[in-house]
């Protein structure tokens, strides 16, 4: 028989919810709106509605209407349908479920100190009018709180999660054993905004930034933020893919059984969408996006390295293959069975070969000059890569000699050198052949920078600067 959920929202339930003090507004709000979560999710209209497993996008569909939009306030807060439960207000839900608002009213006044104008302000408040991030956010709470069961070995998109088969207890839940007792509310709550500055980086980040506190942090004085240019749009479907595949791959990885994946990518260099059989290894962020690293079949029709963005793979779920699958590369068997599998040590200590984010390209040395004044301003006492540095006049023309076969681009390089300003800054740098990152960075310096090798790189800028040249002449 499937549990049901009836118990009125008391404060020391409530308490239960939130975790923490009641006496802050916001606290309360939300322990009312995870309560009414629970009332519904274990009622008769919830179980009819919702199937067990469930996802955020089958509840939103069940609970607000299949053509609900959560992405943007402004469209959660111009939604004329007075029937959907996103206008539904708290006294609205305390009628729907039979508690008296007078007698809820009383109870709260002999727990906690507030104001009745706070009340009052509560009861009108339309409980889930917020975007898809916070009420995602919801539900991995009530998972901590084991109210849901979060579905751990289940592919997709989405977060998968069970109703529980008994309701736990009332007033069982503890403080949170994890936080610093030893940090003052105000710290715990900084730290709490600090960790949520990070939750794009790993989509638990927001779950752990609520355990160490739920204390509001003074907007006008906290004073460190975090901008990140990321790709990804904020409380999109995009973003639920990326979290999922994201989530997928670290319960692998904590699992100690890492197989093989099948995935399905939309290649943007090649223009085409392949399937590529990888072994996943670790996860960066860089070049405003979080790229899979792994080793396999590449978009390139190589087995190589390669960085997948998350965002292009297009595959509805992160398929695992057995060993001895025939689409799993030879060359891949082979590792596996030789014991040399691909580490993030190996990952790591590629990128530090070479400056670059394409860790598995080849490398090549770079020299380029600056003006002695800008680099002064901008690059002194700065690091680009730990294999860039400083470089004589002399060096530069000694490296050019080296590093540059044909005579006749050979004495146009040294001529040029001859012809600079004696007081220029030069510098070396072993870099990524053809990265993006690399040339993106170069692009952003325009005339600031000068690349005298290699010739190719310089040859790619001059034709650059052309093109560039030519949109605005």
């Amino acid at each position: 028989m499937n549990p049901t959920f009836r118990n009125p929202p008391k404060p020391r339930l409530l308490v239960d919810f939130a975790n923490g003090t009641l006496d802050q507004m916001q606290n309360l709000t939300r322990a009312i709106r995870l309560w009414v979560l629970v009332s519904w999710l274990y009622s008769d209209e919830g179980y009819i509605a919702l199937d067990n497993p469930f996802t955020y996008a089958d509840w939103r569909e069940a609970f607000f209407g299949k053509n609900y939009q959560d992405e943007k306030h402004e469209d959660i807060i111009n939604n004329s349908d007075q029937n959907c439960a996103c206008n539904q207000t708290t006294q609205q839900w305390f009628i729907k479920y039979n508690v008296s608002v007078n007698e809820w009213r009383q109870s709260v006044l002999k727990e906690i100190t507030i104001a009745d104008s706070d009340l009052d302000n509560i009861l009108a408040e339309k409980l889930f009018a917020q975007v898809r991030k916070s009420l995602q956010n919801d539900f991995d709470l009530l998972v901590s709180r084991n109210w849901l069961k979060r579905l751990t070995r289940v592919t997709g998109r989405s977060k998968n999660y069970r109703r529980v088969e008994e309701l736990p207890p009332i007033s069982s839940h503890t403080e949170n054993p994890n936080t610093d007792k030893n940090l003052t509310p105000q710290a715990q709550a900084y730290l709490a905004a600090t960790l949520g500055m990070f939750s794009f980086l790993d989509p638990s980040l927001p779950l752990l930034a609520d355990q160490f506190s739920e204390e509001v942090v003074d907007e006008d004085n906290h004073r460190v933020f975090l901008y990140v240019d990321y790709l990804v749009p904020e409380s999109s479907p995009m973003q639920d893919a990326v979290d999922q595949f994201q989530s997928e791959l670290q319960e692998t990885w904590d699992s100690q059984n890492i197989a093989p994946l099948l995935l399905t990518y939309r290649s943007a260099h090649q223009n085409q969408i392949k399937e590529c059989v990888v072994y996943p290894v670790c996860i960066y962020f860089m070049e405003r996006a979080k790229y899979l690293c792994a080793y396999g079949s590449t978009p390139r029709n190589e087995i190589n390295w390669y960085k997948y963005r998350l965002d292009r793979i297009i595959s509805k779920r992160l398929e695992s293959l057995d060993w001895q699958d025939p689409r799993v590369p030879q060359l891949l068997k082979e590792k596996y069975q030789e014991n040399k599998l691909p580490t993030p040590k190996i990952v790591n200590n590629m990128l530090r070969e070479a400056w670059g984010c394409d860790f598995y390209k080849e490398t090549a040395l770079m020299v380029l000059r600056f003006d002695r004044a800008f680099a002064q301003s901008y690059l002194q006492g700065i690091s680009i890569h730990h294999t860039c540095r400083a470089i004589e006049c002399d060096r530069a023309a000694t490296l050019i000699k080296q590093y540059t076969p044909n005579p006749d681009n050979r004495q146009i390089l040294l001529d040029i050198i001859q012809s600079r300003p004696s007081t220029d800054i030069y510098y070396q740098v072993k870099y990524r052949i053809t990265d993006y990152y690399v040339l993106r960075w170069l692009r952003a310096l325009g005339s600031k920078v000068e690349v005298l090798l290699p010739w190719d790189m310089r040859q790619k800028m001059v034709l650059e600067s052309q093109n560039t040249w030519n949109l605005y002449k």
